[in-house]
């Protein structure tokens, strides 16, 4: 008997719990299917992502459903984060990882190693800074495509094209 007593009152509490939940899932209202990174993503690398139901209160703004096929990733996405059209770059070439209001300047450079997209440099000449915000988007064997405000970018184009540019590579 007691055996029953003590089985009664722990379905109870299980039976409570579980109501609880349920609860606490209906209060956030209604879910929606969204795009979610599986694992910290880096601009332009490889893209794992997974479609999972969220509570419509949590999504933002310009949230994906789906990965649009020929897209690439234009930042940096935490593991779990939900992607957001922002996240995307769907113009080709090197300015497709480019930020809005700058410009992509091509700089050959033999010596370059170990660059990654996204790696923010400043871009000098003859002893002087021409370009203080410089974010590289793309490699092609020693040239480097690296995105600079655009009235940076006439001078950095004639530096690169004179052979002068040099990159400087931020801690």
């Amino acid at each position: 008997m007691a055996v029953a007593l003590i089985a009664a009152s722990i379905a109870l509490v299980v039976r409570d719990q579980l109501g609880a939940i349920d609860d606490a899932r209906n209060s956030w209202g209604r879910t929606r299917r969204v795009v979610v990174a599986d694992v910290a993503l880096e601009p332009g690398g490889v893209v794992e992502v997974t479609e999972v139901d969220r509570p419509a209160a949590m999504i933002p703004d310009g949230a994906l459903t789906e990965w649009p096929v020929d897209a690439m990733l234009r930042q940096r996405v935490a593991a779990g984060e939900v992607l957001v059209d922002l996240d995307l770059a769907t113009l080709p070439g090197p300015a497709a990882l480019a930020e809005p209001g700058t410009a992509v300047v091509a700089l050959s450079d033999p010596l370059t190693r170990n660059l990654t997209i996204g790696l923010e440099v400043q871009i000098a000449a003859d002893g002087l800074l021409i370009a203080e915000d410089g974010v590289v988007v793309d490699l092609v064997d020693d040239v480097v495509f690296v995105a600079v405000p655009t009235s940076d970018a006439a001078t950095v184009a004639a530096a690169a094209h004179a052979g002068l540019a040099s990159l400087v590579y931020l801690p």
